[in-house]
């Protein structure tokens, strides 16, 4: 008689193997805005499109920013042809040319006569050929909403200043309400607020202690410490605009502070993006990975889209960076 084979429980097929690996984590992609210039095929003009597989977002993302926006500036040589071979400088710190920068034209950025410096020069003679030829972007790691996926994404030109009165504006408008909120309720709560600093060359941090004579209430037990805001915790809309048929931008609105279960997957994600770059940087990976992102398709954008765009200088950080 043959015997019946038994399938041990060790043996038996489970969900989700592999997936705890780290070669399946998510790396972030590009996104850009595809404009009318654009030169790569089946492109639908006025979206945003995942560059490496094409696939076309529609004219609206909802996204959750991952780490606080990077001012980063190139220098094309003609300044009407945005392509890589063109580009005779960039930096992806807004201090220093990049290494790999073909033709830098000075050390330092703040030295440079085709950045900021010409800025005096402009408001004398209000010449646009007297504007900075070397412009500034922000450069961002966010996450869609929807799926979570990680994406750098440029933005320049026309949606330089929106993006900025959107952060200072809203963004820090929603914090701000955020972290006031938390205070009170943990003041509340029997918590202060207190500055620390763990030796004398470490940097200077915020956290809540227990309120030195708070007594809880008889037959209470004290509620745990709410923690402060993070920039993962708020997701907004990114939506393509035109006026007058002009050349695409885009605009930043609709700030919302999302669930509690929505925003502690969104902490994880930047949790494991961190890991990563700690794992990477032994090898100098991410620093390539930054390169390519730097030198991504949103060049071939128009010339009346990369147009310098006039902004009050100096300029000041949007966010001072939120610790977790």
């Amino acid at each position: 008689m043959t015997e019946a084979i038994v399938v041990q429980p060790s043996q038996s097929l489970v969900g989700g193997v592999g997936l705890g690996s780290s070669l399946f984590r998510a790396r972030p992609g590009v996104i850009e805005l595809v404009h009318k210039s654009s030169r790569q095929e089946n492109v639908k003009f006025g979206e945003f499109r995942i560059c490496s597989t094409n696939e076309h977002l529609g004219k609206s993302i909802r996204v959750v920013l991952l780490a606080v926006p990077q001012v980063q500036r190139e220098w094309f040589i003609d300044k009407a042809v945005f392509t890589k071979e063109n580009k005779g400088c960039f930096s992806l710190d807004g201090i220093q040319p990049h290494p790999n920068a073909a033709q830098p034209p000075a050390m330092y950025c703040s030295t440079c006569t085709k950045g900021n410096i010409n800025w005096t020069k402009w408001r004398k003679t209000k010449d646009p050929n007297d504007l900075p030829p070397c412009g500034e972007y922000f450069h961002l790691l966010v996450a869609l909403r929807d799926t979570q996926l990680p994406y750098y994404l440029n933005i320049k030109g026309k949606s330089y200043q929106p993006f900025q009165q959107a952060m200072q504006q809203q963004l820090a408008g929603l914090l701000a309400k955020l972290v006031a909120q938390v205070k009170a309720n943990n003041k509340a709560n029997g918590y202060t607020l207190v500055k620390v600093q763990d030796n004398p060359s470490a940097p200077i941090r915020e956290e809540f202690r227990p309120t030195p004579g708070f007594v809880v209430p008889a037959g209470e037990t004290q509620k745990p410490v709410e923690m402060l805001p993070n920039l993962f915790d708020i997701s907004f809309n990114i939506s393509v605009t035109s006026k007058d048929g002009g050349s695409f931008f885009m605009r930043f609105d609709d700030f919302k502070w999302m669930k509690p279960e929505d925003r502690a997957e969104f902490g994880q994600l930047y949790m494991d993006l961190m890991q990563q770059k700690i794992d990477l940087a032994s090898s100098n990976a991410i620093n390539e990975e930054a390169e390519a992102a730097a030198a991504v398709a949103e060049a071939k954008a128009d010339a009346e889209f990369n147009a310098p765009i006039i902004v009050a200088k100096p300029q000041q950080e949007i966010l001072p960076p939120i610790v977790i």
